[in-house]
Order: C-alpha cells, then sequence, then structure tokens
C-alpha cells in the first residue's frame, strides 16, 4: 500500500470543540447533527470538547472552564485537525485557548461560525480578538454565501461555505393534492425579534379554521399569558433537539417572520423543507439565499399586512400552496447533512495532509455509498 492510500484507509482524528444541547438552539443542534453522522462513519475519529454550561454558575463554571481548557490541550496533541465550532459570541471566550491548542501541538485549525454575522461586524475588545483569531484559522467555514464573499475580500487565506443543514430521510414526505393549507406552525426561540408580536396580530385575523401553532423557548419577557387570550395563535411548548421534522409533518406550512441581527440559515426553515413545509419568511439578512417564490413567500419585516396577506395566499390559493410544497420538497436533498458531512471530512483531511493529492480525497468521497447526490441545483443567491 503506497503513502496516498495508506493515509486515505486510516480513520482521520479530528476534535470538534462546541456547544451541545442543552439549551436547545440552533447551532447547538446543527453540531449536534454533525456529531452524531460523524459516529456513523469508519473513516473519521471524533474527540468531542463539549463546552455547555461553561458561563453557568459562578461557583462552579472557572472549575468547569478549567476542565474544558486541559481536554482542548489534550485532545489537540491526538488528532489531526482541530474544529472550533460557535456562534460568533463564543469566539472571543473559548477561542484563544482553542488556537493555543492548536498551535501547541502544531495541528490545523479549523473555525465554523454559526448564524449569519460577520466576524468583521462588532465593536471592543472582544470582537478585536474574534478577528485577530479567525485571521490566524487554517480554513474559516461561513454559513452563507453572502459571508463567504466577505470573508475573501478581507484576506482570508481559506473560506468555504458550510450551509446550515439536517439529516433528511431517504422517503421524501409525499404531497397530498387535496390538502388545504389551514395549519400554521411557527418553531424557534419565541421572542420578540422573531416576529412574535407581528405573528399574533396577523395570525388573529385570519379565519376560523386556521390555526398558528408556536413551539419554542419563551424569552425576553414573553411568557405564556401572553397567549392565553388568544383563539387562533396557541404557545405548544418546547419539543426535544431532533424532533422538529416531525412536529412540522403534522401542519401546511411554516412561517418566520424574523428579524433577529443575528440571523444565518435557520435551521428551523431547513427542517420544513425537510417536512415537505413551504415557508413564509422575511426578507432578511440572508434568508433570501434559502427561501424564494419557488418554495415559499418572503415579506418585509414588521409588516403585520404583508405577513397576513401571504398566510391568506397560501390559505386560499390551492395551486400556489401544492406548487410551493413541491419546491420545498426539492430543496430538501441539497440541505442534507450527509452532503455536507462528507465535504467536513474532506477538508480535514486536506488540512491534515496539505500536501496529499486532493483530488484522491474526492475521488475517495465519490465512491462512498452513503454520499447524497446532488439531484438539485444550488439555491438562488
Amino acid at each position: 500500500m503506497n503513502e496516498k492510500s495508506s493515509a486515505l484507509a486510516r480513520p482521520i482524528r479530528v476534535m470538534i470543540i462546541g456547544t451541545l444541547p442543552p439549551p436547545i438552539g440552533g447551532a447547538g443542534v446543527s453540531l449536534q447533527h454533525l456529531v452524531n453522522l460523524l459516529g456513523e462513519r469508519s473513516d473519521v475519529r471524533v474527540t468531542m470538547v463539549n463546552t455547555s454550561g461553561v458561563r453557568g454558575r459562578p461557583l462552579t463554571a472557572p472549575f468547569r472552564f478549567a476542565r474544558i481548557v486541559c481536554r482542548m490541550l489534550v485532545g489537540a496533541a491526538r488528532a489531526e485537525v482541530v474544529s472550533l465550532q460557535s456562534m460568533p459570541s463564543g469566539i472571543p471566550f473559548i477561542g484563544p485557548f482553542a488556537w493555543l491548542a492548536a498551535r501547541i501541538w502544531k495541528r490545523p485549525l479549523m473555525i465554523r461560525m454559526f448564524g449569519g454575522e460577520s466576524f468583521l461586524e462588532g465593536q471592543g475588545l472582544g470582537a478585536a480578538l474574534m478577528r485577530w483569531i479567525v485571521r490566524r484559522c487554517d480554513l474559516y467555514l461561513a454559513q452563507t454565501k453572502q459571508l463567504v464573499a466577505e470573508a475573501q475580500a478581507a484576506g482570508l487565506r481559506r473560506v468555504e461555505w458550510y450551509a446550515t443543514s439536517r439529516p433528511m430521510s431517504d422517503a421524501a414526505p409525499t404531497v397530498e393534492a387535496s390538502r388545504p393549507c389551514r395549519k400554521f406552525v411557527f418553531l424557534g426561540h419565541v421572542k420578540p425579534l422573531k416576529g412574535i408580536e407581528e405573528l399574533i396580530a396577523a395570525g388573529e385575523r385570519m379565519e376560523n379554521d386556521v390555526t398558528i401553532d408556536v413551539y419554542g423557548p419563551l424569552m425576553d419577557g414573553l411568557t405564556e399569558s401572553r397567549f392565553a387570550k388568544l383563539t387562533r395563535v396557541r404557545y405548544r411548548g418546547t419539543i426535544p433537539a431532533g424532533t422538529g421534522v416531525r412536529v412540522l409533518q403534522d401542519y401546511d406550512a411554516m412561517v418566520f417572520p424574523t428579524y433577529w441581527p443575528g440571523e444565518g440559515y435557520p435551521g428551523v426553515v431547513i427542517e420544513a423543507f425537510a417536512a415537505g413545509l413551504p415557508v413564509i419568511a422575511t426578507r432578511w439578512r440572508n434568508i433570501p439565499e434559502i427561501v424564494d417564490d419557488s418554495c415559499g413567500l418572503l415579506i418585509e419585516p414588521r409588516n403585520v399586512d404583508a405577513l397576513h396577506d401571504a398566510m391568506q395566499k397560501l390559505v386560499r390559493d390551492a395551486a400556489l400552496f401544492r406548487r410551493l410544497r413541491q419546491g420545498a420538497l426539492r430543496q430538501r436533498d441539497f440541505f442534507d447533512s450527509r452532503r455536507w458531512v462528507e465535504k467536513f471530512v474532506i477538508w480535514c483531511r486536506e488540512l491534515a495532509n496539505p500536501a496529499r493529492d486532493q483530488g484522491a480525497a474526492v475521488e475517495e468521497s465519490q465512491s462512498r455509498q452513503t454520499v447524497t447526490r446532488d439531484r438539485i441545483s444550488e439555491p438562488r443567491s
């Protein structure tokens, strides 16, 4: 066996640093899916350093943080690639230690940043530290195409697009031709910046046979009492991580009127595609990269009338509803986690073996039976 085939045959060792659920959030769910799918493969060995709870109780947080730093230092010695996966707020906090661990053991550092915020944004020491760390990583994974372009323009040595994804079942949901659109759903953090007040105002104006169910943790002062006297908008509580698609399959369409500043590719929108649900979303930040008139309806943020009108369109126009459902199902293949995990493994091998012919890694990837074949083009940017 020659050197190239030997390198391909043995599992690559990767240390991943990031926050797993709980608490439930899009970034944690995305990371959990990645770790789970990597665990099913024979060509990867993952050491997971879970940073969950590091900002918890004042008395115990310092000790937990010290243990995490020790795990990073030990794990980097055994790994071939160090991968830090975090929201922007976590990069200044844990990033210096991830960089130090990679530096000490001369390991390549990959940074995957969740959300739609650029590493170039922000003021103060934390933002400056984040920029310093990102500029020194060997590979930067950005969630949206816009963020990739911004990072490339800023002169980063290597940037790749790593979209939000979710595991997709092999059998796609069926689209019932006679099924009307009557049951809307919101899934996510239940807070004003996600457009909850606009959703309540628009939803309460809908016809008697229309319902809007809201799932997710209550935040930023909202309580269940806000929903107590409503007739069509109902709060349904939280759901366990990883069950979003199963819950969404009981509904007809998703409503996501967000104007949260950190929005990237919302994982719940990808889950809606997996369930075959068209999405009514705001024309906000990077959302138009994944939602267009083939799979949903876009409205302006904070516009109750536009939100109400979009919901009415799906209720009253059966042909439009069926067409958008079919478009949502076409999106699901592109955002299948197996497709993106395959890319992740290839990048790890390229970082660990920079002198090796990269075409060999691609050839190996294409020969694997688990690869999800692209059956659709990339979503329109």
